[in-house]
């Protein structure tokens, strides 16, 4: 089967049971901070994926790691996905289950990539003209490149808008070679 099917259809099942239990907030927090922990350590998913450590063992790791950190529903669902052998796909459940939330809340992503550092009122008001553009609810993320040499480039939903002063400069040569 599938793994990508697989992958949607156990966060699709972990989102209605969060939903019907009153804890998708919860459940969605912690499947950020396990899509995180995925990404950013090697040794984790090495863990999840090896076929030499018994489930058991397995179950006991995530367990001690995520005990106090994580909903107890989370926990369990951890567990379930070990007895089924499926928790190398847990990033991969991990992002569809933040994919399910977001659309039930209405909210999107969105990544600005600035030369420097912004301050706070004016990231707030860039979110609020984003929020009224997009008609949703807005999670901006702010990274700062060292590349860029002015502007911004925004991308949201996969799509990006450069205002860049790179890229203005691209246009510019460009229109003038042609």
């Amino acid at each position: 089967m599938n793994n990508s099917l697989i992958s949607v259809r156990y966060a699709k099942a972990l989102f209605l049971l969060s939903k019907e239990k009153g804890e998708v907030d919860n459940v969605y927090n912690d499947m950020n901070m396990l899509y995180q922990y995925c990404s950013d350590t090697k040794e984790f998913k090495e863990l999840l994926s090896s076929p030499v450590i018994t489930p058991a063992k397995k179950k006991k790791a995530l367990k001690t790691v995520f005990d106090k950190h994580v909903n107890q529903l989370t926990i369990n669902f951890l567990a379930i996905m070990v007895d089924n052998k499926r928790e190398a796909l847990l990033d991969d459940i991990a992002r569809n289950y933040i994919d399910f939330y977001k659309k039930e809340k209405d909210l999107k992503t969105v990544t600005l990539f600035t030369a420097s550092q912004l301050n706070e009122d004016y990231l707030e008001k860039i979110k609020d003209l984003l929020q009224v553009e997009l008609a949703a609810k807005i999670e901006m993320n702010v990274r700062v490149r060292d590349n860029l040499i002015g502007g911004f480039v925004l991308m949201v939903d996969g799509k990006m808008m450069d205002a860049s002063v790179a890229n203005k400069l691209k246009e510019i040569k460009k229109k003038l070679l042609s």
